[in-house]
């Protein structure tokens, strides 16, 4: 199923970050494997991409700021979960649970969403740039 949200189509960061593509040509994928449940490869990217050649590990330990970005992520989604506390206050245990089983099931793919996110912040997208061969 291919629909078009507007806003998130080819050229735009959230493209990018949504599809987890490089953020330079947004053809190229950031990640090896892309079942983000592969826990042991959840975070395995090629050096550089595989279309435009642009360079993933633009310094050591540059992910390192990638923590930055996905915190709100998780913070985003835990005031979603608590919303139910307002509704029903006597199940306070069953909703703080259950958030906690979704911040740990939902965390591969906010560890590569934080991550791509960081990489736009440095990388633009490029509609000129040409195909490695």
């Amino acid at each position: 199923m291919n629909f078009k949200v507007k806003g998130i189509e080819k050229g735009t960061k959230l493209y990018s970050i949504l599809k987890l593509k490089c953020p330079k040509c947004q053809e190229g994928n950031l990640f090896i494997v892309p079942n983000a449940w592969k826990l042991k490869k959840v975070l395995d990217m090629p050096r550089r991409c595989p279309v435009c050649r642009q360079d993933f590990v633009v310094e050591p330990g540059f992910y390192t700021g990638a923590l930055w970005t996905s915190y709100p992520i998780v913070i985003f989604i835990d005031l979603l979960l608590l919303v139910p506390i307002l509704f029903y206050p006597k199940y306070i245990i069953l909703i703080v649970i259950s958030m906690a089983i979704m911040s740990l099931l939902l965390q591969p793919i906010i560890m590569r969403w934080g991550r791509a996110i960081w990489i736009n912040i440095f990388v633009s997208y490029d509609p000129n740039v040409t195909n490695a061969q």
